[in-house]
């Protein structure tokens, strides 16, 4: 019998639609001796000249300005230019996979990608069927959408409703839930990851994280930890921002001379084995991106919101407190407060979000019988 190919594929960035992407791969690519099928993974570079660079910039430093593009985006003169003007400049590169790996099934993380691709199969008439996925799920922008897909996948019942609304037919749109990595389901020993991590007793640890990208707002929290007379282990993600992988680091050599004892930090910088470290976690402070927001809670984690991109983002605050997955602490004074009253009494708040989280990470947890289902009828 002839191996089905499928194709997961998605921009060369590390933001959230390269995490989903990787997601779907490492998924899929379990299933593929047992449903004899061929799951193969490509990056293709967007050519969106400096726009990578300003979104970088804009997630780390100025992330409430967004909101100005994403009103922009949102315009229906803007929706065109996207497909016709940015989306065809990257044809080439995506062509070149497709003639490569001659997909059966492409599953498409990244939008612009998307568009792309629907354009190339209907121009030269390419047999491949196109699921796209919408990567955002609440604040989402019409242009996400994709009709000449054959399916888009979105979060819940908002993204499906938005599809409606922005001319998808509803048997294009397939609900499933937030495509979490599976590893972050996986079981640790808490005490022997939180031993290698430095945590020999049982203070609570707090993870301080920014997303890939990283984020000067995980600076708000510097301040308290001079104010802490508690035992507490703070753990810092600065993904691939070296600027705030330095400032944490020289932050460090000041405390350090101030002789606190009970505070032990460690600046992990860029995190490879995330699902082990979050393991040893009992709260996160950070931005509110939602593959970071979802990895978290399929720990059942409690999250605390200190940032979020405007516009893009705003609406994953609106589903934290809707879920009842945390606490929005965003301006700079209520972080620390915050931080401070945790450290003081950590039972009090890991207490209050438990059902909340536990009910979000199980309907993650079913995506991926969702997928398994629907391509396993469509090849």
């Amino acid at each position: 019998m002839t191996k089905k190919k499928i194709l997961v594929l998605t921009d060369h960035m590390p933001w959230g639609h390269r995490s989903i992407a990787k997601a779907i791969y490492g998924f899929l690519k379990t299933k593929e001796k047992e449903e004899n099928w061929e799951v193969n993974y490509a990056e293709v570079k967007a050519e969106l000249g400096v726009s990578n660079d300003i979104y970088t910039f804009i997630c780390r430093y100025l992330p409430s300005t967004h909101r100005i593009a994403y009103k922009i985006g949102e315009a229906v003169v803007s929706r065109e230019r996207i497909v016709r003007e940015i989306s065809l400049k990257s044809m080439p590169g995506l062509k070149r996979a497709i003639d490569w790996y001659k997909p059966d099934l492409v599953i498409s993380t990244y939008f612009i990608h998307s568009h792309c691709l629907a354009e190339l199969r209907e121009k030269e008439k390419r047999n491949f069927k196109l699921w796209t996925v919408v990567a955002d799920p609440r604040s989402i922008v019409s242009a996400s959408y994709v009709s000449k897909a054959d399916l888009n996948l979105v979060y819940d019942q908002v993204g499906f409703l938005k599809g409606i609304k922005s001319g998808i037919e509803k048997d294009r749109i397939l609900v499933t839930g937030w495509w979490v990595r599976k590893e972050m389901y996986q079981k640790f020993n808490r005490a022997e990851v939180r031993k290698k991590l430095g945590f020999k007793d049982d203070r609570p640890v707090v993870f301080v994280g920014g997303g890939s990208l990283g984020t000067n707002s995980l600076t708000k929290i510097l301040p308290a930890l001079m104010l802490v007379n508690k035992k507490v282990g703070i753990i810092f993600n600065t993904g691939v921002d070296k600027v705030g992988y330095n400032l944490v680091e020289e932050y460090i050599k000041l405390f350090k001379k101030f002789g606190n004892d009970k505070v032990i930090i460690k600046n992990l910088g860029w995190i490879e084995n995330m699902a082990e470290v979050l393991s040893a976690c009992d709260i996160v402070f950070g931005k509110a991106g939602p593959n970071f927001l979802f990895d978290v809670v399929a720990h059942q984690i409690p999250f605390v919101a200190v940032t979020h991109v405007g516009g893009q983002e705003d609406g994953n605050l609106d589903l934290i407190k809707e879920k009842k997955l945390g606490w929005i602490k965003e301006k700079r004074n209520l972080t620390a407060d915050f931080f401070l009253q945790f450290v003081d009494n950590p039972n009090k708040y890991l207490k209050m979000y438990k059902q909340g989280l536990k009910r979000e990470a199980e309907r993650n947890e079913k995506t991926w019988e969702i997928i398994f289902n629907k391509v396993k009828e469509e090849l």
